[in-house]
């Protein structure tokens, strides 16, 4: 048996754009995250399950690339697999790409701004739940060092989260938040 045969799919590099919705224009330094995904079925009940996790920073035109990856066959078993593509700009919102969708020409876009909010607690506070699902989204139940490249992401949140965090009740979203950027640490051997 050659070792090919025990390795998974192999994904080509990933290339895409940041760019602000409206203006088109660059969105530079902005974190960019992809979560390898497909479903494992148990005892007839499918799951979707978490395996591999890598991040990287768009450039200064926002031109950001996923290196290729082979997974080990280990995955081979997983149906529907992608991966899916976040991305984070301090006071944006992203919308979730999955790599089929990703291509040289097919560009991820941001919206300009999150919808107004007059009030500011309001405004706060919706800001605050859009962070939280962002983490909920992206948390990658995986083992092994991939999880740690999640870092990035969660420290760009926990920062905004912070600079806005004005109540006992933000505070404790923040100290949440920080929960989670621990359980993304690997720990060494």
């Amino acid at each position: 048996m050659s070792a090919c045969g025990l390795l998974g799919t192999r994904y080509e590099q990933l290339n895409g754009r940041i760019l602000h919705e409206i203006h088109d224009k660059p969105l530079s330094h902005t974190v960019v995250v992809a979560l390898w995904k497909g479903t494992e079925t148990s005892n007839n009940v499918d799951k979707q399950v978490c395996y591999h996790v890598e991040s990287t920073l768009s450039d200064d035109k926002g031109h950001f690339f996923i290196p290729d990856w082979r997974e080990p066959g280990s995955f081979r078993h997983l149906k529907n697999k992608a991966v899916h593509i976040y991305a984070f700009h301090k006071h944006y919102r992203t919308s979730e790409l999955t790599s089929h969708l990703i291509t040289k020409k097919n560009y991820l876009y941001y919206l300009a701004k999150p919808r107004k909010i007059e009030d500011e607690n309001k405004a706060r506070i919706a800001r605050l739940s859009y962070l939280q699902q962002l983490v909920g989204k992206t948390t990658c139940d995986l083992k092994g060092p991939s999880r740690a490249n999640l870092q990035p992401l969660f420290r760009k949140i926990i920062e905004e989260a912070e600079s806005i965090a004005v109540t006992d009740v933000d505070r404790k979203v923040v100290q949440k938040l920080k929960g989670w950027l621990a359980f993304v640490k690997v720990e060494e051997k």
